[in-house]
C-alpha cells in the first residue's frame, strides 16, 4: 500500500525542519524496537509483553497473527507485527513498519494490521505529530527501563547484536544510547542531537 507523503514545506522554520528530521530518526529507532518486542514475546524467561501487562488476542486482520493490547488510564496501545497504534483522548498515532514512519491516525476505530486504508493516516505537521506521538514514545522509554530491571542490560544487548547480524537491516543506536537519546528527545524536542551524532558520553558532562 502506497502512501503519498507531504512534500517539503518551504514555510517550515528551522525548528520545525529539525523536528521533522528527528521524528524520522526516531521512527528508525522504533523500527529496531519492534524487532526487540518480537524477541520479548519469545523470551527464554516468559512472554515479557504479557508480564508487563499486555493482553494477547488473535488479530482481527491477518490470520495466524496476534495483537498485544495495553489498556491504562487514558491510554491504549495495540502491538502487531506490522504496525503499532497508540490511542489517547487527545489524539492517536500509528507506526507502520513497512514505511518506517509515524502517522496521525484519523479513523474512528483502531488500526488493525492488514485492514487500514490510505485515508486513515496523515503525516501532519512536525509539531502535531510529535505531540501526538509522545504517549507512545513515553511508553517506549518506560518499557525499556522495565526490561533492563527485569532482564539485566545484557539481555537487550544480545537482542541488539542479533539485529545487527541481519544483513538486510541497519542497526540504530545501542540500547543504552537509544533510551537516553529518547528521553532527551522527549524533553528537548527539536533541540535534541540527531542519533548519527549522538553518544551518551557526549551528554554526560
Amino acid at each position: 500500500m502506497s502512501i503519498v507523503y507531504q512534500s517539503a514545506n518551504p514555510q517550515l522554520n528551522p525548528e520545525q525542519r529539525a523536528l521533522k528530521l528527528l521524528l524520522k530518526d526516531c521512527a528508525e529507532g522504533f523500527y529496531q524496537q519492534m524487532y526487540f518486542l518480537g524477541k520479548d514475546v519469545n523470551s527464554k524467561a516468559e512472554n515479557l509483553l504479557e508480564e508487563f501487562g499486555f493482553t494477547k488476542s488473535p488479530s482481527k486482520g491477518l490470520k495466524g497473527t496476534s495483537c498485544y493490547t495495553l489498556e491504562q488510564a487514558g491510554l491504549a496501545i495495540d502491538l502487531y507485527g506490522s504496525c503499532v497504534g497508540c490511542y489517547t483522548d487527545d489524539g492517536s498515532v500509528v507506526f507502520l513498519r513497512t514505511h518506517k514512519r509515524f502517522f496521525h491516525w484519523l479513523a474512528e476505530g483502531r488500526c488493525v494490521a492488514g485492514l487500514w486504508e490510505l485515508e486513515d493516516v496523515k503525516s501532519g505537521s512536525p509539531d502535531s505529530l510529535f505531540n501526538t506521538a509522545k504517549p507512545l514514545l513515553e511508553w517506549w522509554a518506560t518499557y525499556e527501563s522495565w526490561i533492563t530491571k527485569r532482564m539485566g542490560p545484557e539481555y537487550r544487548e544480545a537482542c541488539y547484536k542479533e539485529w545487527g547480524r541481519l544483513k538486510t537491516q541497519k542497526q540504530w543506536l545501542s540500547p543504552n544510547d537509544a533510551t537516553t537519546w529518547l528521553s532527551g528527545f522527549l524533553e528537548l524536542g527539536p533541540e535534541q542531537v540527531r542519533p548519527k551524532h549522538y553518544k551518551v558520553a557526549d551528554t554526560a558532562a
